[in-house]
């Protein structure tokens, strides 16, 4: 009986300690400020033109219905990064690709090869959105190799663009909050 009451209050202490662990993280979260919360310098009109044009930023990310499905969607991107993460991004972007952002390769029985973002597997089929924006199919005994690839990090934006049009990108980083923004890109 007093082993039970011990195991009892035992359990209960990690049960307040896991609940009191998780409210202190969405506490942590809930304080983290968003791009979409502040009032970002620059002009947003001209970042997008960069984002649009010489950043050739579409070739990767997706905006709304606009761009490449092999990178990060940025369509609301306010909404879950900082300013500083986002010029973090841009100026000394990390070699770390969220597992849902990672690429995909295959090698076929007769030596094609495709990379994609993997959208579906089981045991004994893939499916894949290959580099364009095809569905494909595989049966994984047909195939000679298959598996992530080392994804290379986002290009280095800090030589590429001036301090201005940093900023200006930053702004229109910082006006992607979700689906309201297809009428900005048009």
């Amino acid at each position: 009986m007093r082993a039970s009451r011990i195991a009892f209050a035992l359990g209960a202490s990690l049960l307040l300690a896991s609940v009191w662990t998780s409210a202190q993280q969405r506490r942590s979260l809930q304080t983290k400020t968003t791009a979409s919360e502040v009032q970002v310098a620059g002009d947003p009109v001209k970042g997008q033109a960069i984002f649009l044009g010489k950043g050739g930023c579409l070739s990767c990310h997706r905006v709304a219905d606009e761009g490449s499905r092999m990178g990060p969607n940025l369509s609301a991107i306010a909404t879950e990064r900082s300013v500083e993460e986002l010029r973090s991004a841009l100026l000394d972007p990390k070699p770390e690709v969220a597992p849902r952002d990672q690429l995909y390769r295959v090698v076929t029985s007769d030596g094609q090869t495709i990379t994609g973002r993997i959208l579906n597997q089981d045991d004994f089929s893939l499916q894949i959105l290959d580099s364009h924006e095809q569905l494909r199919g595989f049966m994984k005994s047909n195939l000679r190799e298959s598996g992530f690839t080392v994804t290379p990090p986002m290009p280095l934006y800090r030589d590429k663009v001036t301090a201005e049009e940093q900023t200006n990108l930053i702004a229109f980083l910082s006006s992607l909050r979700g689906p309201a923004v297809r009428e900005e890109l048009h």
